[in-house]
């Protein structure tokens, strides 16, 4: 049987150059072959995350949620105070990790489909002490694109001795989305390899400024194998997933290609295609456009339709997507449109399950249309 295409929030559709350089023969970790890949790879990744003098990129073997877990067990002790902004499935997730490394945390919960108020969050910041702030920059549950860096800004104006840890999981938005660590004021951001970093599964990211390493727990940490500081340093402390590094070196060069500005516009019109295709082919894209994610669009379907039995159709006809996730299970689907998607991959998929809304000419006319109006840009 044919492999199928997928449109998923992650794992995400992996280059051919990517896939090639990931069978790189097997070499020793700590020789001088794998060396130069090593400082490529941390090179580009400081350079995309911008996170400036003395900021520094680790990369770990684990998962997004490794790199949830490690920022927690690293910049923060047991009884610390926190604040964790949750608009979604994932901001939980970050609250209870923080909740299970003995952290006092104050949750503020925003439903499902809207965006954190800026305002709001600093003045509960203004009105306790707290060591840190958690956001979720975008959140894949739900498909909203939190503005990070509004409530940075806010952050930034407090006095230093009041200035929180400003931490964000932006696993599912960088590089796909902007970000800029040190003008922007964002301490710590947490991203993973399957989703805009176009590899497959098993990297987990935390890029720190100068500002957050200073923070940093050099003794006492809260476990052996997350301990960030030798990453930071350069080392690579354990066996690291070789094949996985060969693979980022790859999609890293890639993502230099293409360019910073050209990469958001791309994934705005990916994000503008399936928005389109879904209001005007019968169905509902639930967030608003003002806060809508470049990455991930979820879509309503009408009560006549069950998501479970619609994404098995969908797949018998050689497309995976995304179902809802907590309260959204039985209503939505998810359509992903990061990393290494073209608007006409994302037609193509689109053409697929175009059988299945209720009107497939407008839909598909909607869709072309945000396609046709989409400019390359050439950066050089």
């Amino acid at each position: 049987m044919f492999s199928p295409e997928i449109l998923l929030p992650g794992p995400t559709p992996i280059p051919s150059s990517v896939q090639q350089a990931m069978m790189t023969p097997m070499s020793d970790h700590r020789g001088s072959h794998f060396a130069p890949v090593v400082s490529r790879v941390r090179d580009a990744l400081a350079n995309l995350f911008q996170v400036g003098p003395g900021g520094a990129v680790a990369v770990i073997p684990a998962s997004g949620t490794g790199a949830l877990e490690a920022a927690i067990q690293n910049f923060f002790a047991a009884g610390q105070r926190v604040l964790s902004i949750s608009t979604g499935a994932f901001g939980d997730r970050f609250a209870k990790i923080a909740q299970n490394h003995g952290l006092s945390v104050d949750k503020v919960e925003v439903p499902w489909g809207q965006a954190f108020s800026p305002l709001d969050v600093v003045e509960r910041v203004a009105k306790g002490l707290y060591a840190g702030v958690l956001v979720t920059q975008n959140e894949t549950s739900t498909g909203v694109l939190n503005p990070v860096q509004s409530l940075a800004a806010l952050l930034n104006n407090l006095p230093n001795s009041r200035r929180p840890l400003f931490i964000v999981d932006s696993i599912s938005g960088v590089p796909s989305v902007p970000m800029e660590m040190v003008d922007w004021g964002v301490d710590v951001v947490l991203a993973a390899s399957q989703k805009g970093f176009m590899c497959p599964p098993g990297l987990a990211l935390v890029a720190a400024t100068e500002r957050a390493r200073i923070h940093l727990k050099t003794e006492g940490a809260y476990g052996y194998y997350f301990d960030l500081n030798p990453y930071f340093e350069g080392q690579l402390p354990y066996t690291p997933a070789v094949s996985l590094w060969y693979g980022l070196d790859a999609a890293l060069q890639l993502l230099q290609e293409e360019g910073v500005q050209a990469r958001y516009a791309r994934h705005h019109t990916l994000a503008k295609m399936a928005r389109e295709f879904a209001n005007a082919g019968g169905w509902h894209a639930i967030v608003d456009e003002d806060h809508a994610s470049p990455t991930v669009t979820a879509i309503e379907l009408p009560p006549s339709y069950d998501p479970g039995d619609l994404r098995k159709k969908i797949a018998r006809q050689g497309l995976q997507i995304a179902g809802g996730m907590g309260a959204w299970h039985h209503h939505a689907i998810r359509i992903g449109h990061v990393g290494a998607v073209l608007p006409s991959m994302l037609f193509g998929g689109l053409g697929t399950i175009a059988h299945f809304v209720p009107h497939p000419d407008r839909a598909l006319s909607a869709a072309w249309a945000a396609w046709h109006a989409y400019t390359i840009i050439e950066e050089v």
